[in-house]
Order: C-alpha cells, then sequence, then structure tokens
C-alpha cells in the first residue's frame, strides 16, 4: 500500500498491528455486511480493508475482490478462538455421543490455553489483545500474544513453547508473564482510549 492509505478495519486488534507495522497507515472504522463493505472499497472509501476470507467464501463474491492477499497469523496474531466454533446442546447422552464425532481434540487444546490467556488478562472486547495457540507436529504447543495501544505505539509480544502436555497451565503462565511486562496496565490505557473514541 501506498504511503498515507486509507485502511478499513474496526477491530481495535487489527488496528494496532497495522499501524505498529505501518504507522504512516491511516485506519478508518469500517461497518457493515460483507457487501457494504465491498461496495464502499469499491466508492474508494478505503484503499484496502480486512475482512475474513471465510465470509467471502462464504457468500461466493470472491469475483468482487481485485486483490486479495491472505495476512499470516505470524504477521497479524488473530482474537482468541478465531475459526473455532463450539456447539452447545441439551445434557443428553445420546445426544451428546452423536455431536462426538465432530469433537477436534486440537482446537479444544488450542482454545482452551487462548481462553485462559484472556481471562487471566481480564481482556474484552474492548482491549486489542491477540493470542494464537498452535499445536507442532512434534506434539510441541506454541502460544503467541500481543496486547497494546490502538494507535500501535506501545506493544507487548511474548511467545511461549512448551509440550502439549503441558496445555493447561500454559494460558495462565503467558499472561503472568506478560503481566509481569505491563500488560495489565497497558491494556487499562488501551481501554480507556477505546472508550473515548466511542464518546
Amino acid at each position: 500500500l501506498p504511503e498515507g492509505a486509507v485502511v478499513g478495519t474496526t477491530s481495535l486488534r487489527r488496528r494496532m498491528q497495522i499501524l505498529a507495522a505501518r504507522p504512516d497507515l491511516k485506519i478508518k472504522n469500517l461497518r457493515g455486511n460483507v457487501n457494504t463493505r465491498l461496495r464502499k472499497l469499491k466508492e474508494g472509501e478505503y484503499d484496502a480493508i480486512i475482512l475474513a476470507s471465510a465470509g467471502i467464501n462464504r457468500l461466493g463474491l470472491q469475483d468482487e475482490v481485485r486483490y486479495f492477499t491472505p495476512i499470516s497469523t505470524t504477521l497479524m496474531i488473530p482474537a482468541m478462538g478465531q475459526a473455532a466454533l463450539g456447539i452447545e446442546s441439551v445434557d443428553d447422552a445420546e445426544v451428546l455421543e452423536m455431536l462426538s464425532v465432530l469433537r477436534d481434540d486440537e482446537a479444544e487444546i488450542e482454545t482452551t490455553v487462548e481462553r485462559d490467556f484472556v481471562t487471566v488478562l481480564q481482556g474484552g472486547c474492548q482491549v486489542p489483545i491477540g493470542v494464537n495457540a498452535r499445536l507442532g507436529a512434534d506434539d510441541s504447543l506454541q502460544v503467541r500474544a500481543i496486547v497494546g495501544l490502538p494507535d500501535g505505539s506501545e506493544l507487548i509480544r511474548e511467545k511461549l513453547v512448551a509440550s502439549r502436555n503441558d496445555y493447561k497451565a500454559m494460558g495462565k503462565e503467558l499472561a503472568d508473564i506478560m503481566i509481569e511486562a505491563g500488560a495489565v496496565k497497558l491494556l487499562k490505557r488501551a481501554e480507556e482510549i477505546a472508550l473515548k473514541e466511542i464518546l
């Protein structure tokens, strides 16, 4: 993107990471459904917008997008539980047995670590916080996390690698490392900034 390009996203987490990498860019809130967002891009309101490719694919809008580039989770750490699905059901043994074939043990481990991390930091919707847990082929588990100010001027990034067997402690352990580095204070400031922008 050229210097000073306007990028559309409503996510404080994405905004923080984009501006940390490219402070010259202008971030503008992007609201509406996928079709509305694409229309705003075509009308020139934005130079680029951030959308989930799953939504584009599900709606069959691939031809509506002139240029598409996936952003790796290495470059932009996603939100907790991103792309994970949960199933809630009645407490019925037969129903639970039928649903058991849909269970993904690896996804459960990864999302448990991510959820534990966010729970310890008491992160909510109004703070820029990203966490991504990934199991490796060698039974390792890597967790990367980021918190910071919405303008990307201050960030704390950390990574933890351990055995898959240690997953129940990893989210809390990484959160404690980040708290020691000042994450709670940084998130409090980020929340205050975000609330001022809403008002």
